[in-house]
């Protein structure tokens, strides 16, 4: 009962929503100061606005914060570095502070410590909510093209070292299942067979990509069936990434984060605000909406939705405590104790309920009543009593901390309609539809086609094979006489010299001569310009892969994401110092290939 007389009374005393709050009224003073380039006012201002801040106990004031250093931007010197060192005051994390803190840095020869700010403000770019997303879908932008290159560029290496092997194989198809004269016709017809049926360029590269498998190692065989797959989902990945990148942070996420990270936000208080006629009556909303405008001074109107939540509610006591903090505040310590009392009435082990109550017990000098509420705290909550929940104005009062599980709780008691306003974008598969798109067919096309080759062939037509010593293409079959390692005529010449003339052995020898250099020269022009395809091709295709991730990494980053996405995440990230790094690596990683390739060719 007393409750609710409480409560009435408050609502029959609500006051107006305050047209301007204290930050706000903070702020236009140093806006002024801005316009009319005073800084002594501006720093006077920007001040009072953290001292304003401080009292409210928020963590980060992004907006302010970013606003300063834009400021700060334009004016270089000691004017902009003041205003920027109290912009960090304001929000500690902001990653643009950093980054133009290492830029001045690097310009007074302070580079190490321009380096360790250049780090330090990507950290906050991961560690802000608001650019964390946008980090993560670059960075998964990144990864997709940069495999997706790496793969691209291996796949006409394998064309071209097995070529030889698909007309040769194909001519002998052609031969067995046709007459001998039509044995090349057969062979051209089936290594340009996409271009026979109408089809471009683009499946006869992938058409002889996986013709190809049958003559790779079982490690390369994977790699390069993963290589089809990666290719075939790069379409959905990019466009999937795209709309993460574009779209805006959800509601739901970004009130979650003002709560936890304590961050000032009118804009995102007042869009939750404006949903007040789809949730009233729900008593979470109300609580949660009081309490950001309580973290941006709107008291008065904070108080409000105190008390709607508190009328819609009999199983949640927070209300009644924020009520009574705010008593307190105001100086109503008698009706503070009776919000105290109503909360600990319904919840006996309240800590913050007992240590509020025992401060308003001894400001109406009932001390040995706040000694007993003090000792019943302490009972509650040990010796964590004293710094439980947030501060309030008067650092002695201690508010009940909401976070994402408030928000979470909201939103799975609302209707599917209300979720849509707050969680953002409903899931949906037409974006799936991207996996028959043109460039995604073509791959799961040639890949299933692949495989139908590779089994076919596995057990009925095993595949040519390169001779070791002179790079003659032949089969090995029984009754021929040839080993799996050299073909009939090496072994012939190395095996049975004695029933070979030595002119033979000669022409065979030059032979194996010329194999051998344009081998070497293969083997260098690949290793150099694609760096890992040397160890691709042969044992280590691990590494080969390894090699070529990394390199084909550093370059996209180096040369496309960092200059061209890294600004629309942080527009006042320094470009430069990342792309060097970048193309430094890929540098060397591509002189240790080459210089690989070189000395072992």
């Amino acid at each position: 009962m007393m409750r609710r007389f409480l409560l009435l009374v408050a609502i029959g005393m609500v006051v107006p929503l305050a047209a301007q709050a204290a930050p706000m009224d903070a702020w236009l003073h140093v806006q002024e100061g801005f316009a009319e380039g005073q800084i002594e006012d501006v720093d006077e201002a920007l001040r009072a606005l953290k001292d304003e801040a401080t009292e409210l106990d928020p963590r980060r004031m992004p907006s302010f914060a970013a606003a300063s250093v834009a400021w700060a931007v334009d004016h270089p010197g000691e004017q902009g570095e003041a205003v920027l060192r109290t912009a960090r005051e304001l929000d500690p994390e902001l990653p643009s502070t950093y980054f133009f803190q290492s830029r001045w840095s690097w310009r007074q020869g302070s580079w190490v410590r321009a380096a360790g700010q250049y780090l330090a403000g990507f950290r906050a770019l991961y560690e802000f909510e608001q650019t964390r997303r946008l980090m993560f879908a670059w960075l998964v932008l990144w990864a997709v093209l940069a495999v997706a290159a790496s793969f691209l560029v291996m796949m006409p290496i394998i064309i071209l070292r097995h070529f030889r092997q698909l007309v040769y194989d194909g001519r002998e198809i052609g031969a067995r299942a046709f007459r001998p004269a039509n044995a090349w016709v057969f062979a051209v017809v089936v290594v340009l067979l996409p271009l026979f049926a109408g089809l471009g360029p683009i499946w006869l590269f992938v058409y002889l990509f996986v013709l190809s498998w049958v003559y790779l190692d079982k490690p390369l065989r994977i790699w390069m069936g993963v290589a089809c797959g990666v290719l075939a989902v790069s379409p959905l990945a990019l466009e999937a990434t795209q709309d993460f990148f574009l779209r805006s942070l959800p509601l739901a996420a970004r009130v979650s984060t003002m709560l936890d990270e304590r961050q000032v936000d009118f804009s995102t208080m007042r869009e939750f605000a404006d949903l007040e006629s789809e949730y009233a009556g729900e008593p979470r909303y109300h609580l949660i909406l009081g309490e950001l405008l309580r973290m941006h001074s709107e008291t008065e109107a904070a108080k409000v939705q105190f008390q709607k939540a508190s009328f819609a509610t009999r199983k949640d006591v927070r209300p009644d405590l924020f009520l009574g903090n705010l008593a307190m505040e105001e100086g109503d310590v008698r009706r503070g104790i009776q919000y105290y009392n109503a909360v600990v009435e319904s919840d006996g082990r309240n800590a913050l309920a007992y240590h509020n109550l025992s401060l308003a017990f001894d400001l109406n000098r009932r001390f040995q009543e706040g000694d007993a509420a003090r000792a019943k705290a302490r009972e509650i909550a040990g010796r964590e009593e004293a710094s439980l929940g947030l501060r309030g104005r008067d650092p002695r009062i201690r508010y009940p901390e909401l976070g994402r599980g408030d928000v979470k709780s909201l939103i799975g008691r609302s209707k599917p309609e209300l979720k849509l306003m707050t969680k953002g974008k409903r899931v949906s598969f037409g974006s799936v539809s991207e996996l028959l798109a043109p460039m995604s067919l073509v791959f799961w096309l040639g890949g299933l086609f692949g495989l139908i080759v590779l089994t076919l062939r596995s057990r009925r037509f095993p595949p040519s094979r390169d001779c070791t010593k002179c790079g003659k293409v032949y089969r090995l079959e029984q009754g021929f006489g040839e080993s799996s390692v050299y073909c009939s005529q090496c072994v012939s010449v190395f095996l049975k010299r004695d029933v070979v003339s030595i002119e033979q052995q000669t022409v065979k020898l030059g032979q194996i001569q010329r194999w051998e250099r344009l081998v070497v020269l293969a083997r260098r022009v690949t290793g150099s310009i694609v760096p890992g395809s040397l160890q691709m091709l042969g044992e280590r295709v691990w590494l080969g892969v390894v090699i070529g991730l990394l390199a084909s990494f550093s370059l996209v980053g180096g040369l496309v994401m960092v200059p061209l996405f890294l600004p629309q995440v942080e527009p006042f990230t320094a470009v430069r110092p990342l792309q060097i790094l970048l193309i430094a690596f890929f540098g060397l990683i591509w002189a240790r290939s080459a210089l690989g390739a070189w000395v072992r060719g």
